[in-house]
This record gives C-alpha cells, sequence and structure tokens, in this order.
C-alpha cells in the first residue's frame, strides 16, 4: 500500500506563525517537499481560514494570484489550496486554473456540508481535482456521520477526509468512522489528526489499516494547539514499515522539517495542559484560554466546565458560551450545596 503523502504546513502551519512565512520560507519548503517526493502541498487558503479571523494574516492565508505565481516550480508534488465556504465565495475560484494549483479542498463542518456540493461541482468545472474535508468529525454520531456521507457521495470528490479537528478521537473511534465511510463512498478516503491526546500517529494507522489512503501532515507537526501528525514521522513510518510504501525521501523531508523548526516555528510544538484538556473534553482548542480565564473568575474547575462545554458541541468559540456554561455549573453547585446543609 502507498498511502499519498498531503503537506498542510502552510496553510494549518499558519495558526501557529499568523500565515506569516517568508517568501524564503515558502520557496524552501515547497521545493525541499518537492524534492523529498512528498505528493501533494497544500500552499494556504485560498480567501482565509474559516476558524481564525486574523487582519494580520500573512500571505498562505489568502493565496493571492500573486502568491501563486511565485511558487517555486514543482516536478513531483501536486500543489493544492484549501476554500472554507462560509468564508470564501465560489467565484473566487475562478482563477486558479491559471495558477499552478492543481487540487481544491473543500473544508465543511457537519452543520453546513450542505453548501458543499455546489463548490464540488465548481472545482470540478474549472478542471481541477476536488477534496471535501470534513471538519469536526469527533462532533458527528455514526448515523450523521451515514448522512453527511450521502451528501458527498452524489458529488464523489476524488478524495473525501476526517478531520479529528480538536484531537479527540482514539484509533476505535477512528476505525468505526472509516469503515462506515468505506461502505457508503465510491472514493478515496483520508484523516487529518491532531495530536492533543498523542495519538496522531496511532489515529492515522488505525485510518490506514481501516481503508484510509491520504494523510495530511505538516512538518514539526506545525498546527494550532498540540499540531498535526508529523510529516516527517508519517514518513519515517511509511518508510519503516513493510506492508507501506511511500514515494517521500525520508532525509530530504527532515531537512525541510529542520528548516522549520529552526527558522519557522515561533516555539516549539508542545503538548501540555491546555492542548491535553481540549482533546480530552472535546471541544475546539481556541476555548481553551477562555475555559480557563471565566472559569477561575466563576470559582470553578476548568476541567468540569470543558467537559460541559464539549458535551453540548458548541458551534462558535464565544465568551458568552463559556459564561452559560459556568453560571449553569455554579447554580447546580449552589444547589447541591444549600441541598446538604
Amino acid at each position: 500500500m502507498k498511502p499519498t503523502l498531503l503537506d498542510c504546513t502552510l496553510r494549518d502551519g499558519g495558526n501557529q506563525n499568523d500565515w506569516q512565512f517568508t517568501a524564503t520560507d515558502v520557496h524552501t519548503i515547497v521545493s525541499t517537499l518537492d524534492a523529498a517526493r512528498v505528493d501533494v502541498i497544500e500552499v494556504g487558503y485560498r480567501g482565509g481560514s474559516g476558524s481564525k479571523a486574523s487582519a494580520t494574516a500573512g500571505p498562505s492565508a489568502h493565496c493571492t494570484p500573486e502568491y501563486l505565481a511565485a511558487l517555486p516550480a514543482v516536478s513531483h508534488a501536486e500543489l493544492a489550496v484549501m476554500v472554507v465556504p462560509t468564508v470564501c465565495p465560489v467565484s473566487a475560484m475562478d482563477d486558479l486554473p491559471d495558477s499552478p494549483v492543481s487540487m481544491v479542498r473543500v473544508a465543511a463542518y457537519p452543520w453546513n456540508i450542505d453548501g458543499v456540493p455546489e463548490y464540488v461541482r465548481a472545482v470540478r468545472a474549472l478542471g481541477l481535482k476536488v477534496g471535501v474535508n470534513l471538519m469536526a468529525v469527533s462532533y458527528t454520531t455514526l448515523e450523521q456521520l451515514a448522512e453527511v456521507a450521502a451528501v458527498v457521495a452524489a458529488e464523489a470528490p476524488d478524495v473525501f477526509y476526517i478531520a479529528d479537528s480538536f484531537g479527540a478521537l482514539t484509533p476505535d473511534d477512528v476505525r468505526r468512522r472509516i469503515e462506515l465511510l468505506a461502505e457508503r463512498l465510491p472514493t478515496p478516503l483520508g484523516i487529518h489528526a491532531h495530536n492533543n491526546l498523542g495519538l496522531a500517529a496511532a489515529n492515522a494507522v488505525a485510518g490506514l489499516d481501516a481503508g484510509v489512503s491520504w494523510l495530511d501532515a505538516s512538518l514539526c507537526a506545525m498546527a494550532r494547539g498540540a499540531g498535526n501528525l508529523a510529516t516527517e514521522q508519517a514518513a519515517a513510518f511509511l518508510t519503516a514499515w513493510p506492508k507501506y510504501d511511500t514515494h517521500a525521501d525520508l532525509p530530504l523531508v527532515c531537512e525541510a522539517a529542520e528548516y522549520v523548526a529552526e527558522q519557522v516555528l515561533p516555539r516549539p510544538m508542545t503538548v501540555r495542559r491546555a492542548e491535553i484538556a481540549a482533546g480530552i473534553n472535546d471541544h475546539h482548542f481556541y476555548f481553551q484560554d477562555r475555559i480557563e480565564k471565566i472559569s477561575a473568575r466563576h470559582g470553578l474547575d476548568p476541567w468540569e466546565v470543558g467537559r460541559r462545554i464539549g458535551a453540548a458541541r458548541p458551534r462558535k468559540v464565544l465568551d458568552e458560551t463559556v459564561e452559560d456554561v459556568c453560571r449553569e455549573l455554579a447554580g447546580q453547585t449552589e444547589h447541591t450545596n444549600g441541598g446538604d446543609a
């Protein structure tokens, strides 16, 4: 088995540095990964990130025609961009056939998956490959995931990804979801794994065993929070494990990772309390700082507040959401204490 390895450093990694990759960074990352025969290099968002709006975001957050035209020529890798329908209109993709990009990935949450078919058809009409990434897959039951599959199946994208956006899944969770999708979708499957519980590589392997043939990864695991499966580690286990095969040249992938570690990352990727709490409680990492501050103001345990937030599966990262949970929990605590008295 030879999985397709997709590096998304310039796209997802931008959550760590506000997409402030220099022209030298972009050239070095793309040219080194291409020389390493990584299959697909995702060079950024077209139209911005749906989860982190930033007035100061660098070029790979928007992938303007000028940015795409300045990309180094590639001889092995395909180049891709991601679009999020809630922030990128269909018409914003019209110039992509005139760029080096050959693939567009359309990313949506379970609650707005109905908007994806229009984008898939539009990308196909432009003559480009198209993928679909289902974000926050941990927020779907198996029944809901089957409904998503029914929406996507009619469009038959070139690949359909599940994204463990909150780093909450275990290998068993991954297997169940991939097995369900493999039964319902006549299309290759992929996984985008986050490392909040230290399971990014284990989840990727579980996905491969269950039917995944595409893997997302980023150099040094660069992404928000606990980060992704690291590209260099993915290339390593694909190289070391006899049942897998890979195009990737591991020493060159490691060379690209060393460059990112030394020249790009503003700080080393870590998995500490905040990242683990977001994963175990199954909520967006961008909630965690607010949970800790607001919980402290109410004198509440942030782990319990986070657990309730994850159970509520909120769609937006809002202070009001945390405040509501804290008020409810404080009221229950007061009632319990009053009853005990």
